[in-house]
C-alpha cells in the first residue's frame, strides 16, 4: 500500500513537471572591442611627427649629464624609428616651427644649445605648443608627439586644448586617442611661472621627490597610441617607468570586459537560498548564467549580499567612477497563463528591488566589491522575475596624481616638482571624453559608459 501510494506520488510530480514550460535563462553579456597593447592592430603606414619644445624653460633638464628628459628623448627614436622602422620627422617648436633632422634629434635635442638661444641654428623661441597640433591629411593615419613642460604661451592650457579637439578629438576622428606620457625627471635651471613672467632658480639634484615633471602627448589613432605604450613599457631600459604615469583619453575604451556576476557571492544571508532553478506558475526557470535567487515565504527584512567580482579595466584608461554608477533596470514576470515571461512597466517598485551600494575598486586585485540589497517588500506579487540591471558610469575618476602635481598644490613660491595649469589641462580632456561618448551617439542609452550587466531571476512565494 506504501509503495502504491510512493508512486502515486511520483506520478502526480511527473505530470506537474512534464506541464511546466521550461526555459534557461540567458544574460547576454555585450562584448568590448578591447586592443591589447601586445597584439594590438597598428597601422602599417603610420606617419610619425616628434615636436621638441625649444623654449627656455626646457634647459634645466639636459644641464646635468643623462637625465630622465634625455632618457625619454631617446626611448622615443627607439620606438618609433629604430625599433618600428617608421618614417619619422622631427621639428623644434618655435615661431616658425623649424623642422629639424633625425641627427639633430639625436646630438642636439639632449644639449644647451637646442633651448639657450646661443646657438644661431637654435634661435631663442617661445612655446607655441599648440602649433604642433596639424590636421592629417584625408585618409593619412598619423601619431603626432609632442615633448613639452607645458609651459604654453601664456600659460593658456585651455588653447592647447581646443586645438587638440578641433583638429583629432572630435566625432569626425573617432579612431584618434590623446594619450599621455608624464615623467619625472632630473632638472636644474630656471622655472618660469606664468605670473608676471617671474623665473626662480631649481636644482632637483637626484632626490626623487625633487624631480620636475615633463609630459610626452601622442595624439594618434588609439590602438596606435595604446600599441607604441606598450612598446616603451616592453623596451625600457632606463626604467624611465619607474618614475612615469602612462594614461589614454579615449571614450570607447574604458574596460576589457563588461563586468558581470560570473564569480558568486562567498555566501547568502539567512531568508534567501539560490537553486539551480526556479518553479511556478507553469514556468521552470533554469539557471543558465543568471543569478538566481529564491526569497523565502514569510521574509520582509531587507537582504544584503556581498559581492567580490573580475574587474578588467582597459590598459591605461582612466578608472570608472564609482559615485557615478548607476542601475538601469529592464524587468519581467511569469504570465500563469500564457507561462511565459512578459515585460513589467519599468516605472513600478521593480525598478528599485534590488539596490547596488559600496562600489570600490581593487585594481591591484582587478576586483570590484559591491553590496546588493534585495527588498523583498518590491516583489508585490508572488511570481517568478527576470531582472536585468544595465549598470552606467557617467563620469571617469580623476586620479589623485593630477592635483599633487599642479602647481596649486605647491609647497612654496619656489617648488619647482609642480607644473601650472597641467589639473586644469588633464581635467578638460577627461570631460572632453566623457561629452564625446554623448556626441558620438545617436541614443540617450548609448551616450553613458555601460560597464556592467547584472542578471538575477527572483522567485517569491
Amino acid at each position: 500500500m506504501i509503495r502504491i501510494q510512493w508512486l502515486v506520488l511520483v506520478l502526480i510530480a511527473f505530470l506537474l513537471t512534464s506541464c511546466n514550460k521550461k526555459e534557461e535563462l540567458k544574460c547576454e553579456i555585450p562584448n568590448v572591442n578591447s586592443v591589447n597593447s601586445e597584439t594590438a592592430n597598428k597601422s602599417d603606414n603610420l606617419n610619425v611627427a616628434i615636436y621638441v619644445d625649444g623654449s627656455g624653460s626646457m634647459l634645466g633638464y639636459v644641464k646635468d649629464g643623462e637625465s630622465n628628459y634625455i632618457k625619454a628623448l631617446k626611448s622615443l627614436r627607439n620606438v618609433f624609428e629604430l625599433t618600428g622602422k617608421l618614417p619619422v620627422e622631427y621639428y623644434r617648436i618655435g615661431t616658425p616651427m623649424q623642422k629639424i633632422t633625425g641627427g639633430e634629434y639625436y646630438s642636439y635635442a639632449a644639449s644647451s644649445v637646442f633651448y639657450d638661444g646661443s646657438n644661431a641654428k637654435f634661435k631663442a623661441v617661445s612655446s607655441p605648443i599648440d602649433a604642433a597640433i596639424l590636421p592629417a591629411v584625408k585618409d593619412q593615419h598619423k601619431m603626432t608627439v609632442i615633448i613639452t613642460d607645458l609651459q604654453q604661451n601664456s600659460g593658456d592650457v585651455t588653447k592647447l586644448n581646443k586645438r587638440i579637439q578641433d583638429a583629432y578629438f572630435n566625432p569626425q576622428k573617432k579612431d584618434y586617442a590623446v594619450g599621455v606620457w608624464a615623467v619625472k625627471s632630473e632638472f636644474n635651471g630656471k622655472v618660469y611661472l606664468e605670473e608676471n613672467n617671474k623665473t626662480f632658480a631649481y636644482n632637483s639634484g637626484k632626490q626623487p621627490d625633487k624631480l620636475r615633471p615633463f609630459y610626452v602627448l601622442f595624439i594618434g589613432p588609439y590602438q596606435d597610441v595604446k600599441y607604441y605604450f606598450g612598446q616603451l613599457q616592453k623596451y625600457d631600459p632606463h626604467q624611465l617607468l619607474a618614475n612615469s604615469k602612462l594614461m589614454i583619453f579615449y571614450p570607447d575604451h574604458i574596460l576589457d570586459k563588461i563586468f558581470s556576476l560570473e564569480t558568486p557571492p562567498e555566501s547568502l544571508p539567512k531568508g534567501i537560498t539560490s537553486p539551480l532553478s526556479l518553479v511556478r506558475d507553469g514556468v521552470i526557470a533554469n539557471k543558465g548564467n543568471y543569478e538566481l535567487l529564491q526569497i523565502n515565504s514569510g521574509q520582509q527584512e531587507n537582504l544584503t549580499i556581498n559581492y567580490s567580482i573580475p574587474f578588467s579595466p582597459s590598459e591605461y584608461s582612466l578608472l570608472v567612477d564609482t559615485t557615478s554608477l548607476k542601475p538601469k533596470v529592464k524587468a519581467e514576470k511569469v504570465d500563469k497563463f500564457a507561462k511565459e515571461f512578459k515585460p513589467v512597466d519599468s516605472s513600478s517598485a521593480l525598478s528599485n528591488a534590488i539596490e547596488f551600494k559600496d562600489w570600490q575598486i581593487l585594481p591591484k586585485e582587478n576586483k570590484l566589491k559591491f553590496s546588493a540589497i534585495v527588498q523583498p517588500d518590491k516583489f508585490a506579487e508572488p511570481g517568478i522575475y527576470k531582472l536585468q540591471f544595465d549598470i552606467i558610469s557617467q563620469n571617469l575618476e580623476t586620479p589623485s596624481w593630477w592635483n599633487k602635481w599642479d602647481w596649486q598644490t605647491k609647497s612654496s613660491e619656489e617648488d619647482g616638482t609642480k607644473t601650472h595649469g597641467v589639473e586644469e589641462f588633464f581635467m578638460a580632456l577627461k570631460n572632453r571624453t566623457e561629452t564625446m561618448k554623448t556626441e558620438q551617439s545617436n541614443n540617450q542609452e548609448e551616450s553613458q559608459f555601460l560597464v556592467g550587466r547584472f542578471c538575477y531571476g527572483i522567485k517569491k512565494d
